[in-house]
């Protein structure tokens, strides 16, 4: 291989694949369907799109979420900045400002954890299927 490759280069890429001797592969591979490999693909691929589907919703939710965050956060800072003039109002008011700020973190934070659980749980039963049609494509008919 050349020591220039570069994997993320399609064209690159495009042409090791090109260069690969498939065809005098598939006939020493027996039991393996072409078909059934590419409708296998397929069905990864499937899954890869709706586990980035899943995640996509997940995190515009969760930035939209950011979004009101900050404007609730800005509104506080207002009404801290206005009661400044009495300490003991400001501090209340700060308190109670970086509680909420942590307490929306920490949900936030948990959102996107269950999201890339999410996302992950329909990758991990894609590939565990996989595995198990290729296993079934490789027994001896």
């Amino acid at each position: 291989m050349d020591k220039s490759f570069n994997p993320f280069d399609p064209e690159a890429m495009m042409k090791m694949m090109q260069q690969m001797p498939f065809a005098d592969m598939m006939p020493k591979m027996q039991g393996f369907d072409p078909a059934a490999l590419s409708d296998m693909q397929n069905r990864n691929m499937e899954a890869f799109q709706a586990a980035n589907t899943a995640a996509s919703e997940a995190y515009k939710d969760l930035f939209s979420k950011q979004v009101e965050m900050m404007k609730t956060m800005m509104s506080e800072a207002k009404t801290s900045a206005e009661a400044a003039r009495d300490p003991a109002k400001a501090q209340e008011v700060m308190a109670a400002g970086v509680q909420k700020a942590m307490d929306l973190s920490t949900e936030l934070a948990t959102e996107a954890q269950k999201a890339n659980a999410r996302a992950w749980e329909i990758v991990s039963a894609r590939m565990r299927d996989s595995i198990a049609e290729l296993e079934q494509m490789a027994k001896p008919k």
